[in-house]
């Protein structure tokens, strides 16, 4: 029996658009269910005169405020739609969160026809070590890398001597954005270590050329990261290197067993 399949071009592209298909069904499902989701069964509040009730999504916004707004600040939305746009945002950012492991492993499957039998049985290492490190990336950044960031930012509006009031469109997208980038930042090592299971990365090359990939991830983090500071690449430098590392380690071992059974076989 082979152990790989070939598969054509259409035939990957098919692939491709099915396994992004059920990654947006989840992202979707995922987001509904915390924009209506009730936080509590407590619906004393609830009325024909106030029909809202806290849910998931308003109840992550109201902590992002607590956490990350100085005292002193205000926010405003500059907009009537404000509001809706912020509480819609909000609620892709936790359905992605959600989802992290429903992508991690349409992504995965997506690869599958390129490994071998042996190592289709790590589906589940991928998936775990994919959502772990994701959810390690947003922990971080929700504990140090966002409260440091924002810190930094207020302190100059009060070395200006401006007053504390921010949009608030503004406010929740940098957060949310943050966020999500140093999630997603932190899963690289799966990539690299599927890119070396299926033969397209090299560790020799990953090992000569790691400088540049060290600056293009900060590169790629400047970029999409929307606070306009250097703080978040600072505080994920050193985190990225010691990943990096221990990455390069794991996938040295893999390679050299991958060819030692390829020798025996």
């Amino acid at each position: 029996m082979p152990e790989k399949v070939e598969l054509g071009f259409w035939d990957h592209l098919v692939e491709l658009l099915k396994r992004l298909r059920m990654m947006l069904y989840s992202v979707i499902v995922s987001t509904i269910i915390v924009m209506v989701f009730p936080i509590t069964l407590e619906f004393s509040d609830f009325s024909a005169s106030n029909p809202f009730y806290p849910t998931i999504t308003s109840y992550v916004i109201k902590d992002f405020q607590q956490r990350f707004l100085p005292t002193d600040a205000q926010l405003l939305p500059l907009s009537p739609i404000a509001p809706l746009e912020v509480y819609m945002f909000t609620s892709v950012i936790i359905g992605l969160v959600i989802s992290s492991p429903v992508i991690s492993y349409e992504f995965y499957k997506f690869l599958n026809p390129a490994l071998h039998t042996r190592e289709r049985r790590t589906i589940v290492q991928f998936v775990g070590s994919f959502v772990g490190l994701f959810v390690f990336g947003f922990a971080l950044a929700y504990l140090l890398v966002v409260p440091v960031t924002m810190r930094t930012l207020f302190t100059f509006s009060h070395m200006l001597g401006l007053p504390p009031v921010y949009d608030f469109t503004e406010f929740m997208s940098v957060i949310g954005l943050s966020l999500l980038i140093c999630g997603l930042v932190f899963t690289f090592p799966t990539y690299i270590i599927l890119l070396v299971k299926v033969g397209i990365l090299k560790i020799g090359q990953l090992t000569k050329n790691r400088k540049y990939l060290y600056g293009g991830i900060l590169i790629i983090i400047a970029f999409v990261d929307p606070e306009p500071g250097l703080v978040t690449e600072a505080l994920l430098f050193i985190p990225i290197v010691i990943l990096m590392e221990s990455t390069i380690l794991i996938a040295k071992r893999m390679e050299k067993r991958r060819e030692i059974a390829a020798a025996s076989s």
